[in-house]
């Protein structure tokens, strides 16, 4: 079964780079103006700055100020046609949550500008952030957690917020942005103004955004969604740098929702699922020192302390428990301190040494203005460590360049809850990965890792009622604790391969391609099991499962088209029974048409996704139709920057009103939506 799947690459990959190929005659205007393809760089695939074409995994770069990415309102928008990621759970903000590769929730390391985001409700999303403060998203697909520990078996996404430096031009010092945008789909007005120095050492930047919407408008035949938002979030960030080298930045990042929608975001209203005035308050404070130095190779440390704040509160307006408050927190203190060192440096040979030290603690409380403590979400405290160990091989020679990377860390994880409960238990996490460039337009890579996680506060102490049953029928189902949980412990093997070309079909036009197949054997995976009949709900491990998929990505350039797509699949069985499990992703293709027109100053394009009926689901889960959904979008900006540019987007989501949901989820997607974005900038 396993050989069957790795045979179809060769067609993947030669399917999806003729699909991208488009060609034209270039003009003497096209030659002199036409785009390179540039790569990329991540910095969270091995802490060091590489290109995503060269570094021996599978990564994707999200640029919000980018045309066709401007217009995000929500997480959703922004990740929508990345490639191996997915947002679900619904439209609705508040109950968003990403997959990579299959791994949801707590098996993805989510970071803002390096902090942890450790928030976790069934009920509502893993975190809180408005698209328009960030710069850029970077998502790091397979197992991570050789560098960044639990919780990164799936991957990384990390999120950066803007600075001064990303908005200013090269001979500016001072400036500011503000836009204002309209979404008709749930009638979203929304403004941000933004300022922003860089002078005598200092970098300053202040930002604030305003959202207020209304109900969600859903695919053609659905009904409107209950959700009212008024989303009010601030960027504040001040940093100093002495003596060159030396830089001190304090950082606060807030965000304020107030709004109604169900208790439960993921689910649709009804009697048990009821109207609720819904406040998010969520504040990140950071305190981060840098020592850069080109000429030191031994010193480049970064210290990092942080903390954030997370709190959902809940008053029934309707119902039989109309009145009641109910409350989730979870406070997150943490510090981290890396350092990379270089050494052996040799025109053919070099060693860059990463390592540091993470500790951080979570705190969680749950409280019932009816009953005191709140149900499903235990008042408990977890306290992490760890130490990592990372070195990047750089062999150059004849026959090409190696990079070679082995890494380890160590964790410590100790956690209890306020009955007496309590898990002490540790994992190291192993990985080896190598990439090798025959020539600088091939490479060719591969990866063994070794993950584990530890299971979340909710997870292990979660108690009391899960939801009423009914009379005569069925008992009430509350929820059991499982202190024995297991951490998760999962082995990935990728292999995978990228190339560029240029000059493909005609004069001046490139292409480049990369992709990747990965299986993951998983052990100890936790899995939660509603038993209705017996009236439980409770957090198991699956003994023995197994993760198979592959993605492939490719983009070809002929000014003044930008061709892109991609194509995954990601299939997950129970070893044991034989079931699918709720990692599978129908096979899913991306793709992404554009057209410069200069003479304009405008850009224009069309998005689509398409996906595959969701079949292979277990007994527990319920199949979803395939679908295929189209965007479109356009930008102008104006060409005279002296006193300041104007910068002009418009778009069509889902331009067919398709009605569809994404795997697993109960909630059709946001039907046909126009928007409109203006952005002065001076």
């Amino acid at each position: 079964k396993m050989m069957r799947r790795i045979s179809t690459h060769p067609a993947c990959f030669g399917i999806l780079l003729t699909a991208t190929m488009l060609s034209a005659d270039p003009s003497e205007k096209s030659k002199e103006l036409s785009i390179t393809l540039l790569d990329p760089t991540t910095v969270y695939a091995t802490r060091s700055p590489h290109s995503t074409f060269h570094v021996p995994a599978m990564v994707s770069n999200v640029e919000t100020a980018t045309v066709g990415q401007s217009l995000a309102g929500d997480l959703g928008d922004l990740l929508e046609f990345t490639s191996g990621a997915e947002v679900g759970n619904g439209p609705r903000r508040n109950g968003q949550t990403i997959s990579v590769r299959g791994f949801d929730n707590a098996s993805i390391l989510l970071l803002i500008d390096r902090r942890r985001q450790n928030f976790e409700s069934n009920h509502d999303g893993r975190f809180y952030l408005d698209p328009s403060l960030l710069q850029s998203a970077e998502v790091v697909k397979g197992a991570s957690s050789a560098i960044y520990g639990g919780g990164a078996i799936g991957g990384v996404v990390a999120f950066q917020t803007k600075d001064a430096a990303d908005l200013l031009a090269p001979d500016q010092t001072t400036g500011a942005l503000t836009s204002f945008g309209y979404r008709s789909a749930n009638k979203e007005y929304s403004s941000v103004i933004t300022g922003y120095s860089r002078m005598d050492g200092w970098d300053l930047l202040g930002s604030l955004s305003y959202r207020r919407s209304g109900d969600i408008k859903q695919g053609f035949g659905g009904d409107k969604l209950n959700t009212e938002d008024q989303v009010l979030s601030g960027l504040f960030k001040a940093g100093y740098t002495l003596n060159h080298f030396h830089t001190l930045k304090l950082q606060l990042l807030s965000f304020h929702n107030d709004g109604q929608e169900p208790n439960n975001g993921t689910e649709p209203l009804n009697t048990s699922n009821p109207i609720v005035d819904k406040k998010v308050e969520d504040n990140q404070f950071s305190l981060k020192y840098a020592f850069e130095d080109p000429y030191n190779s031994w010193l480049n440390p970064m210290l990092h302390a942080y903390y954030n704040d997370t709190r959902v509160e809940e008053k029934d307006i309707t119902g039989r428990n109309a009145g009641r408050i109910q409350t989730r927190e979870l406070d997150t203190l943490g510090f981290t301190a890396d350092n990379q060192t270089q050494l052996l440096e040799k025109d053919t040979h070099t060693h860059l040494f990463s390592y540091g030290f993470e500790i951080y603690n979570d705190q969680q409380t749950g409280t019932s203005s009816t009953t005191g403590s709140r149900a499903g979400v235990p008042n408990a405290e977890a306290t992490h460590y760890g130490f990592y160990l990372q070195d990047e091989i750089t062999l150059k020679g004849t026959a090409g360049d190696f990079l070679i990377i082995p890494a380890m860390r160590f964790d410590q994880y100790e956690s209890n809850d306020e009955i007496g409960h309590s898990q002490d238990k540790s994992g190291t996490s192993p990985k080896f990965s190598m990439s090798y460039n025959p020539t600088e337009n091939v490479v060719f890579f591969g990866s063994w890792a070794q993950a584990f996680r530890a299971p979340s506060l909710t997870e292990l102490y979660s108690s009391g009622l899960h939801f009423p049953g009914i009379p005569r029928r069925l008992p009430d189902n509350h929820f059991i604790p499982n202190p024995n949980l297991k951490p998760e412990k999962v082995t990935t093997i990728e292999f995978g391969a990228g190339f560029k070309f240029e000059n493909l079909l005609t004069h001046n036009d490139r292409a480049k391609i990369k992709g990747s197949w990965f299986t993951s054997a998983g052990e100890d995976l936790i899995t939660l099991e509603i038993n209705t009949r017996a009236g439980t709900t409770k957090n198991l491990n699956v003994t023995d499962a197994t993760i198979t998929g592959w993605e492939v990505e490719g983009q070809y350039e002929l000014y003044p088209v930008t061709a892109k797509a991609s194509l995954s699949y990601v299939e997950a069985e129970n070893d044991q029974t034989g079931e699918y499990l709720s990692n599978n992703i129908p096979l899913t293709l991306v793709t992404d048409i554009s057209h410069e027109i200069a003479p304009l100053n405008s850009v224009i394009g069309w998005r689509s996704r398409f996906a595959k009926a969701n079949d292979k689901v277990g007994r527990n889960d319920t199949a979803t139709a395939g679908y295929g959904i189209h965007d479109l979008y356009y930008r102008w900006k104006s060409n005279d920057e002296q006193s300041g540019s104007l910068t002009v987007d418009l778009g069509v989501d889902n331009i067919f009103d398709k009605a569809y949901t994404k795997r697993f989820a109960s909630l059709l997607e946001e039907g046909r939506s126009f928007s409109v974005k203006a952005s002065y900038k001076w």
